[in-house]
């Protein structure tokens, strides 16, 4: 678009007229009729000046003097242009509308949630990696981890990190920009500008932000998208701007995603987000309740069930406490104990016990405690908290079902059966050590009905 502002560009075009009607190439009628009263300096672009008028004839004129036009206007901005002459209804047509100008402006508004801070933030094992980086992005933006993929399960706080980081450059770099958009609105941003022929103007308003944030990369499916997003990755990337992705899979695991842009998703830095441990699951909820224990008291021990039962989704683990809060204020226990809490939460579904047990169920429960899938269980992936599940699922297997190493390691993915042996005394040791594995041990066997 130009960079003259309206009033500019009438200036503009009335000392062009002006040194178009001192030539004397035309007689005063005419000059007045057809060049005067109903043109005007639409647009400057670069080197291209638009001009509009009302009528064919008009246009007709005008094209007969167009390099008369050129060399005063030209003569007026001291510096060569070019001009086109278009009809008005010609200009409706080439400019988006003021509705899809607003669309494209709703995408682009302030969307960090101002709540996801670093602060807010509650560091543990499972997220270390994964926080050491975000704060990296922020410090040292586009040198060392760009971008940054953070990949993990839904509700483990890929999410919150993302707005910790808009957050930090919000309050720390007030002149730099940043952009929070979740891969569906920028599939459909996308779209819409192709339709509505602003992609130039939306790749612009993209390429001048100095941080961008994309939420669940892995639902960019759309080829067209892959395409402008392939180009405009490369021109961010090449001009050091930060970006930071977010995905529930390692990026070589992505499906639907051309090749091209995994292995430029992998050429960054890759850390993952795991299922929290019981004592980062219980922080969390710990962090939680700052603010509010004056007004309900809790006992600890209800915290270590809920760390227990819930560490697999943050949000799940951040819910189940809203809802014993909301129970507790409609019931009005003098506290919130333990035997309140398991009331409360004791229609979780629970396989029956005169169910016959089977390997597709142990995982089943497995994947469902720790928020897998069954494909992540049955995977290659060494992820940590992919691994200790699958860990727990052929110690269970093991264990209650008597299964030999061989016939575990079929439902397994066809894993070699001294593979499946040194998962099982993993598991046996980790048992004897670790009291979260013991825990969750508990809470799996319980779902499975196994006493």
């Amino acid at each position: 678009m130009s960079k003259f502002a309206s009033i500019q560009l009438d200036q503009i075009w009335q000392k062009t007229l002006t040194l178009i009607n001192e030539n004397a190439h035309f007689d005063d009628a005419v000059f007045n009729a057809w060049f005067k009263e109903d043109s005007s300096l639409y647009d400057i672009d670069g080197e291209l000046a638009t001009i509009i008028v009302p009528f064919k004839i008009n246009k007709q004129i005008m094209m007969e003097s167009i390099d008369l036009i050129q060399e005063k206007l030209s003569q007026v901005l001291d510096q060569p242009v070019s001009c086109q002459i278009l009809l008005r209804n010609e200009v409706d047509l080439l400019q988006p509308s003021s509705a899809v100008r607003r669309r494209n402006e709703i995408m682009f508004e302030d969307k960090i949630k101002k709540e996801y801070t670093f602060d807010s933030f509650v560091v543990g094992k499972n997220n270390r990696e994964a926080y050491a980086a975000a704060m990296s992005a922020c410090h040292y933006p586009g040198k060392f981890n760009n971008p940054l993929f953070i990949f993990g399960n839904s509700g483990l706080g890929k999410t919150h990190l993302l707005h910790a980081i808009g957050n930090f450059v919000k309050e720390n770099k007030p002149d730099e920009k940043v952009l929070y958009i979740y891969s569906e609105d920028f599939v459909t941003l996308l779209i819409e500008s192709m339709k509505n022929k602003t992609v130039e103007e939306v790749k612009e308003m993209i390429c001048s932000v100095d941080y961008l944030l994309i939420d669940d990369i892995q639902r960019l499916k759309q080829s067209t998208s892959q395409e402008i997003f392939f180009n405009l990755y490369n021109k961010l990337v090449s001009d050091n701007k930060q970006i930071v992705i977010t995905s529930d899979i390692h990026p070589t695991e992505l499906k639907g995603i051309e090749n091209r842009l995994i292995s430029r998703f992998s050429s960054g830095l890759s850390v993952s987000v795991g299922s929290p441990e019981f004592e980062t699951a219980k922080a969390i909820l710990q962090k939680k309740m700052e603010g509010r224990k004056e007004e309900i008291m809790i006992e600890d021990e209800v915290l270590d069930y809920l760390a227990t039962r819930f560490s697999s989704d943050v949000r799940k683990l951040e819910g189940s406490l809203n809802e014993l809060f909301f129970k507790a204020i409609l019931y009005n226990p003098e506290k919130i104990d333990l035997a309140f809490t398991q009331e409360i939460f004791k229609e979780n579904p629970v396989i029956a016990v005169d169910d016959e047990l089977t390997p597709k169920k142990i995982k089943k429960a497995v994947c469902e405690y720790y928020g897998l899938t069954r494909t992540q269980i049955e995977s290659k992936s060494r992820t940590k908290n992919i691994a200790n599940a699958r860990h727990i699922a052929v110690y269970l297997c093991r264990k209650h079902l008597e299964m030999p190493f061989v016939k575990i390691g079929f439902e397994f993915g066809n894993r070699d059966h001294s593979t499946i042996m040194a998962s099982y005394e993993k598991m046996v040791k980790l048992l004897k050590e670790k009291e979260t594995f013991q825990q969750a041990l508990l809470q799996i066997e319980n779902k499975l009905g196994i006493k």
